[in-house]
């Protein structure tokens, strides 16, 4: 029965939208120009398109830490357990907190689901058995450190682009650049934070809040990104691009296949990520659906491509307040965000 208060279903993202977001994905900071050769599309449309979404939240670009920052920090995997009543207050409170990436109320034996990253294992124990406890209305909280990344969720993609086009698009990105082993420093810390809001900032924008030169900003931005220090990812609200929810799965595979059976999840294209554990569950992927019924299907592909691996627990992912810093509604849509800053001291002594 409806209601006066019900609140309206959002306008969907129709196949242009989804064809430009998917473009993004592939190459988030290509120029109007570029994307448009690839799209066939003139390019002033494009950035009247892509204002629009992003003015709406319905898609936004933001940074993510790729492979060489992941294993120069510490990340984990919480499961949180609410007081009857409280997980959606103890959700917003949480989502407020940089080392709290995303949030997602789930179906399941908890209440809450979220990504902690710290700066270092020291700091990340803090959190978890000091600060995250201490939040009014956590009842209970179990951890889950990641040791090995075999996808994230910078590298799904739509799939709406042809090959032709995703080939053409990768071209446009930085090359890679001699990489040295070293820690963060404070100008890339400063550089993360800056893109937070807008992965597709102009260079002089940075430039005037940093205090350097647009070259100087191209530059450092161009060797995290070369180097795969610093991913950006073109997400969009999913509930509008018809993926409505999403399933998280605890696996545990014996040790001498844990390697084959993450590339081999990694590899679906429903999959946004996975990675392997420090607990007896030593492997988690997490799924992107077109609906609740799909996870049945998508449990009994993963059976028969994994017949070693047994399903410890599943949870459907209710809602998502909160995505790699960028705070979401009930559509999925952006409506703020958490700077990307896991290096601030601040967020651990709460």
């Amino acid at each position: 029965m409806s209601s006066e208060t019900e609140v309206p279903r959002p306008e969907q993202l129709d196949e242009d939208d989804l064809l430009l977001a998917n473009a993004l994905q592939a190459a988030p900071r290509a120029t109007w120009s570029e994307l448009g050769k690839v799209l066939g599309q003139d390019a002033v449309t494009l950035a009247r398109r892509w204002e629009r979404l992003s003015g709406k939240g319905l898609a936004w670009v933001t940074p993510a830490l790729g492979p060489g920052l992941l294993y120069r920090t510490c990340r984990a995997f919480v499961e949180i357990h609410c007081e009857p009543g409280s997980a959606a207050q103890v959700s917003a409170e949480l989502s407020r907190q940089p080392h709290l990436l995303t949030i997602q109320h789930v179906a399941g034996t908890y209440d809450l689901f979220a990504i902690a990253f710290t700066p270092d294992f020291a700091s990340m124990s803090d959190y978890l058995l000091t600060s995250l406890p201490r939040q009014e209305g956590v009842v209970r909280v179990r951890s889950h450190l990641v040791t090995r990344n075999f996808r994230t969720g910078s590298q799904w993609r739509l799939g709406v682009l042809n090959q032709r086009q995703e080939r053409a698009l990768l071209r446009t990105r930085p090359e890679p650049q001699s990489a040295e082993a070293t820690a963060y420093s404070t100008w890339e810390r400063e550089l993360i934070v800056a893109l937070s809001n807008d992965g597709r900032v102009r260079y002089t924008d940075i430039a005037t809040e940093l205090g350097v030169t647009p070259r100087t900003v191209q530059r450092r931005l161009n060797r995290l990104l070369g180097n795969r220090d610093l991913l950006l990812r073109c997400d969009v609200a999913r509930p509008l691009a018809g993926w409505p929810t999403g399933a998280l799965l605890w696996l545990n595979v014996p040790d001498e296949r844990l390697e084959e059976a993450g590339r081999t999840l990694g590899a679906f294209p429903e999959t946004r990520s996975c990675a392997a554990l420090s607990g007896a569950n030593n492997l988690l992927v997490t799924v992107t659906l077109h609906s609740v019924d799909a996870l049945h299907d998508w449990a009994v592909q993963l059976r028969r491509a994994l017949p070693y691996a047994d399903i410890a627990d599943r949870s459907v992912v209710l809602r998502q307040d909160k995505l790699c810093g960028h705070l979401l509604d009930a559509w999925g849509r952006s409506h703020g965000v958490v700077p990307l800053d896991i290096w601030r001291p601040s967020g651990l002594s709460r």
